[in-house]
């Protein structure tokens, strides 16, 4: 990494640290004399310091109390009630949280637990006011909350903002005044696309004097592609969506197809049931399409065990929970997974309610395989095409050599006739064997193709050296016909020649083996060759030869790959063995179908004309499985065949191996019922999940969607909706918020989005004022708009763009920005190469960075981006030092200075204050301030001064952008702008939003 000197770059730079800590409502921390809310303010005691002992959990259950339900918790035990509705003074709780002896206080000291005596004051007054119980918020119906009554009517712009501005009323606040427009500009930009606008673009906005300008511009926002970028980022969290299958080895996986399938879905505005449902369930529907086959992939992102000794069945169950866990997280928002190896000891979801849900999940064709089956095969247009033009030509070559017709009948006729006919020339001299080699070759292919030998011009009285290697024939009386010869040679090619003596012209045979392949030369001619990799055995080939009067000159290669190397040679009667022979002269007509197949089958096999279009059948099938190697393949859901389902059950204690009662798919009980007539699997649960008797799913939405915008969600636990969770800070807002996006905008996601950006809320200025810092320091009211840091993959992205370098290239296969060095090599398996990406792809935006669960990619993981080994329903912020070191020393950071420099210098300004500005501007969205140029101009001065005394570091500095800045630039000019750009890109400006 480069040293930036920052020495002086800390004298103008400030780190601000944003605190993010939770708060309470500001409604829930006064009781005063009102009623008290079993929910608002019972329940979070009881759960924190009681349910783990007192809950739901049978197992876990202690003095056979629970004080999760008015009827158990009222009930006498032995002439004591633990709660006695309006008699504090007769209810055991009270007794025994107030108590000072160790051995009766509850929850006992060794729990780590207690209860404040306001608590117990709370829990006191309840019961007072006759203990009554509330269902949990978050599984009560949903209904529309009626707009509150607000004393300044012309505030709101939509419905949402009558919600806030009653607890800011209620509290004595009035709401900021509507952000200016730079910073409203680049607020929008950021949410929507998660690119800044540029500095044309916020001057366009700026100067539009049209009442509908702001609404206009969400609309063109809302199309641009890059909002399908921005907001299939916070869905990959929840997807674990990642380039690798996890565990130890960590072997990378090729599913980038579904992450495209998401940003799609964004761009096309699925509404929000028909992405749950082809993510759920898409190769269930009827006739799914490619798109729908590949949204699958939702639930083929768990990890998978590829290491030796492991068990395939006990990852598939982990697979298949962490798919039941995810799924309810993800549209619940409850920690379903907690009733894995025992009853949830906090929301009313037992064990074997978790294994009948798990049933739903069970039934699917992958099984912790190293392959990832099943997966479904994408060719490129081209790929298909020629994929198609291949298969054309193997059905056209196979049934050319697996059936007779066509030219074929008459060489088989023809061969049948002289096979009745012909007989060997009993009078053949043959002289004995001389052999030369083994010629050693490179490889294979080399050993079969290089003529070592020249088959036409051999002359064995003058035994001049062949080849390179000088090898001379050698007699070799000792090699017997009939037998196999062993030779040696790996790689290697040997050549055997020998002279055939015959009274008159006649047709002979011979039978040849080989290991591997073969060729055969006779006068010079060649009459044989067969590229292949066998062990030698005898009656390999059989071979007519065509003999003339005298003398003819036989020569063999034989060309050995590895392993096994042999020859076998004998002089046949016939030119097939002998069961054929007698087939053949039998008659057709007294030949069985099986005897007539065992003829031809002959024929085809040593027939010329058939092993030559065999050969082109060989070389299509190849090119064919090339072509599909190189297709993408993405894992898919795929259910089992009916009568291969399995059977589920209760797994004792989360272990796989001890399997208690059987179940069958169902929902738990304290939800609504299946719908009717849905069918009992992954489908009837994405038809469950958005079924509108489920407050849970639109509430947990929204709630999400609310988060992304303003830094935090009106229920801050988005991954607990639970007992558990905290409660929401706005509770009408919320049902308002999520009953119109299920009901009034029918699950329409851009229409939703447009809702809360367009609002008098988002649109607030974020001055901090001091009271309303004080009485409510997490902007729980909102009353201004929360200042936030940008995610991890929006600090890249915007730097990219401000540099000049980022592409828009849409979709594609994960890339590989600059990274430091040797990060990799910490990899188990072997796959320890980061090879940096060149060209666009190196300025790709963050959403399409390689992702190894186990070697995340570190600037991104540094600015809280989760490694996706699980589902993340939220990133919890965090502001180190380090993120500072990141983005002023990283490699790619570096070059997003190096490209912004550069892109200063070929402005055509003439004073340097002119180009400070407009670096300032391009930045942060902004007119430029006096002392902010004053103090860049300083630094700029004092950089220059340095690089002019080191022009290595300068040329150090600038790297491979040497050659795109300002011709006339000299190298220290550039590396001091470097240094500019750098420092401009880390103000808390550029990374913050707000």
């Amino acid at each position: 990494m480069i040293d930036l000197k920052l020495a002086h770059i800390l004298r103008i730079v400030t780190l601000f640290v944003v605190g993010f800590a939770s708060s309470p409502g500001l409604w829930a921390s006064d009781t005063g004399d009102a009623t008290l809310s079993f929910n608002k303010h019972i329940r979070p005691i009881l759960a924190s310091n009681c349910f783990s002992c007192h809950g739901p959990d049978k197992e876990s259950l202690k003095a056979d109390l629970r004080l999760d339900s008015f009827e158990q918790a009222t009930r006498d035990i032995d002439g004591f009630r633990a709660i006695s509705p309006g008699k504090p003074q007769s209810s055991t709780i009270i007794e025994r949280i107030r108590s000072t002896d160790p051995d009766e206080v509850m929850p006992p000291p060794e729990t780590g637990h207690a209860v404040t005596p306001e608590q117990a004051d709370i829990l006191e007054k309840w019961i007072q006011q006759g203990a009554t119980y509330e269902r949990h918020w978050s599984f009560n119906p949903l209904t529309k909350p009626e707009f509150p009554a607000v004393k300044d009517s012309s505030w709101p712009i939509n419905g949402l903002d009558f919600f806030t501005l009653k607890g800011m009323e209620d509290a004595g606040f009035d709401p900021n005044q509507e952000a200016d427009r730079y910073a409203l500009v680049r607020r929008v930009y950021l949410d929507l696309t998660g690119l800044p606008p540029t500095w044309d673009e916020a001057q366009d906005f700026l100067n539009n004097r049209d009442p509908e300008a702001y609404e206009k511009l969400v609309d063109k926002l809302l199309d641009n592609p890059a909002y399908g970028e921005k907001w299939a980022s916070m869905w990959l969290d929840l997807a674990r969506y990642a380039d690798s299958a996890g565990y130890g080895s960590d072997p990378l996986r090729t599913i980038w197809k579904y992450r495209d399938w998401v940003i799609d879905a964004w761009n096309k505005n699925l509404s929000y049931e028909q992405f749950t449902e082809e993510q759920l369930a898409g190769d269930l529907l009827d006739e799914p399409t490619e798109e729908q086959l590949i949204a699958t992939a939702f639930h083929r992102n768990t990890k998978t065990n590829t290491e030796g000794g492991t068990d395939d069945e006990e990852f598939r169950t982990e697979a298949v929970r962490d798919r039941v866990d995810t799924t309810v997280q993800v549209w619940m928002g409850l920690t379903m997974g907690c009733a894995k190896c025992h009853t949830h000891k906090y929301d009313p979801i037992s064990i074997n309610e978790y294994y009948k849900f798990y049933d739903f999940f069970n039934q699917t064709a992958d099984s912790d395989r190293g392959d990832e089956f099943p997966r479904l095969s994408t060719p490129t247009p081209q790929q298909e095409v020629k994929i198609k033009e291949l298969q054309s030509t193997i059905d056209r070559l196979t049934a050319a050599t697996t059936s007779i017709n066509g030219d074929l009948v008459r060489e088989f006729d023809e061969w049948k006739k002289n096979l009745k006919k012909s007989q060997s020339d009993s009078s053949l001299k043959l002289s004995s064997w001389k052999s030369a080699g083994p010629f050693m070759a490179k490889d294979f292919d080399e050993a079969h193709s290089k003529e070592f030998v020249k088959p036409a011009s051999i002359d064995l009285a003058k035994e001049p050296e062949y080849g390179e290697q000088k090898l001379k024939w050698i007699e070799k009386p000792e090699w017997k016909d009939g037998t196999i010869v062993i030779l040696e040679g790996d790689n290697s090619a040997t050549y055997f020649f020998r002279t055939i003596q015959t009274e008159k012209p006649s047709r002979n045979y011979i039978s040849l083996g080989s290991d591997d392949s073969i060729q055969v030369w006779l006068n010079g001619k060649r009459i044989l060759e067969n590229k292949v990799s066998r062990g030698v055995a005898k009656d390999q080939e059989i071979v007519g030869l065509d003999l003339n009067q005298g003398e003819n000159k036989l020569l063999i290669k034989v060309a050995n790959g590895s392993g096994g190397y042999g020859f076998y040679f004998n002089l046949k009667d016939k030119n097939a063995p002998d069961e054929i022979v007698s087939l053949v002269e039998k008659g057709e007509k007294e030949l069985n179908d099986d005897e007539k197949k065992k003829v031809e089958d002959h024929f085809l096999e040593t027939n010329a004309t058939v092993r030559k279009l065999r050969k082109q059948l060989a070389d299509a099938n190849n090119q064919k499985r090339n072509i599909e190697r190189a297709v993408t393949k993405t894992p898919i859901m795929q259910e089992r065949a009916p009568d291969k389902m399995r059977t589920s059950h209760v797994l004792v204690k989360g272990n796989f191996l001890s399997k208690g009662e059987e179940v069958s798919a169902d929902v738990p009980s304290a939800f609504h019922d299946f719908p009717e007539g849905a069918p009992k699997n992954r489908l009837g649960v994405s038809k469950w999940l958005m079924d509108k008797r489920n407050p849970l799913t639109a509430r947990v939405s929204v709630n999400r969607f609310w988060s992304r915008i303003f830094g935090k969600g009106l229920v801050e636990t988005e991954e607990d909706f639970g007992s558990q969770g905290k409660m929401p800070s706005n509770p009408e807002l919320l049902d308002w918020l999520a009953y119109t996006f299920q009901n009034d905008l029918e699950w329409d996601m851009k229409k939703f989005i447009k809702l809360i950006v367009t609002s008098a809320t988002y649109r607030q200025s974020s001055v901090v004022q001091p009271e309303k810092l004080e009485k409510d320091p997490n902007n729980i009211l909102l009353s201004r708009m929360s200042r936030t840091r940008l995610d991890a993959e929006t600090v890249r992205d915007q730097a990219l763009s401000v540099s000049g370098l980022l592409s828009r290239k849409l979709r594609g296969p994960s890339v590989f920005p600059p990274q430091p060095d040797g990060l990799w090599r910490a990899a188990f398996n072997g796959q320890r190469n980061w090879a940096t990406s060149e060209n666009e792809d190196r300025y790709r935006r963050g959403l399409y960075t390689f992702l190894r669960r186990s070697i995340p990619y570190p600037s991104m993981a540094t600015f809280d981006a989760p490694s996706r080994e699980t589902c993340t329903l939220r990133r919890i912020p965090t502001n180190t030092p380090l993120q500072a070191f990141v983005t002023m020393n990283d490699p790619a950071f570096v070059e997003m200075a190096q490209g912004f420099a550069s892109r200063i210098s070929k402005q055509d300004f003439k004073v340097l204050e002119d180009y400070l500005t407009y670096a300032l501007q391009t930045a942060l969205v902004r007119p430029a301030s006096s002392k902010q140029v004053q103090v860049l101009k300083d630094l700029y001065q004092s950089e220059l001064a340095h690089f002019k005394l080191n022009p290595k570091e300068a040329q150090e500095l600038i790297g491979r952008f040497k050659d795109q800045f300002a011709e006339s630039m000299p190298v220290e000019e550039a590396a001091a702008w470097v240094v500019i750009a750098n420092v401009i890109l880390n103000l808390d400006g550029f990374l913050m939003k707000g």
